[in-house]
């Protein structure tokens, strides 16, 4: 914490327009982080957590994030279960996010999620007696692996796994497993084309 606040005079003195912004980013970051432990909302976040947007941490699971993420305009991770656990790993940006989590959403260093719905739970039953308390809800796990970019109006539904390096376009709806290395867009979402420089990996 140190060696960013010696990092950030630095810049204060090259760059001030900048390294204002930065400031309060990083003490907005420090708010949120000691909000949280204030409330008993089990939130961590390693070093240097940049809040530029909102965020607002809900329920009773476990979110965690990583060294150096940047959050955006208004992000909700919110929990549903004790045994819930959302975690975003280290330098990612995520912007705009909803996350639903029932059970575990697992997010993969250097991932970029733009203003996407990512959930592990339907909420609600697809069967017709869904208005019943007592029927049984799909939940399944979700994992982005690292560098992962999730664009603008996706949805990722639960028990979906994209693998490293992967994008998904506007609008895209992802439900499934889909390979490391690949553009994905569409609803459903399926693959298109391979990333530039990069080959279709089976996820």
């Amino acid at each position: 914490m140190v060696g960013s606040w010696l990092k950030l005079i630095q810049m204060v003195l090259a760059r001030p327009r900048i390294a204002i912004r930065e400031g309060l980013a990083l003490s907005r970051g420090l708010r949120c982080r000691v909000s949280c432990r204030v409330r008993g909302i089990r939130f961590e976040a390693g070093r240097n957590l940049r809040i530029d947007g909102k965020l607002i941490v809900r329920g009773p699971g476990r979110v965690i994030f990583g060294d150096n993420v940047r959050v955006g305009m208004t992000v909700t991770p919110w929990t549903y279960s004790p045994d819930a656990t959302i975690e975003i790993g280290s330098d990612s940006f995520v912007n705009g996010t909803s996350f639903g989590c029932q059970q575990e959403i697992r997010i993969g260093q250097r991932a970029i999620l733009g203003r996407s719905t990512i959930m592990d739970t339907d909420f609600h039953s697809l069967g017709i007696d869904r208005h019943n308390p007592g029927t049984p809800v799909r939940v399944a796990p979700v994992f982005l692996e690292e560098n992962v970019w999730i664009g603008a109006q996706v949805g990722v539904l639960p028990g979906t796994r994209i693998g490293r390096n992967s994008v998904v376009g506007f609008g895209g709806v992802c439900a499934g497993v889909f390979p490391a290395n690949v553009v994905i867009m569409g609803n459903p979402a399926r693959v298109i084309r391979p990333v530039p420089d990069g080959d279709a990996v089976e996820g």
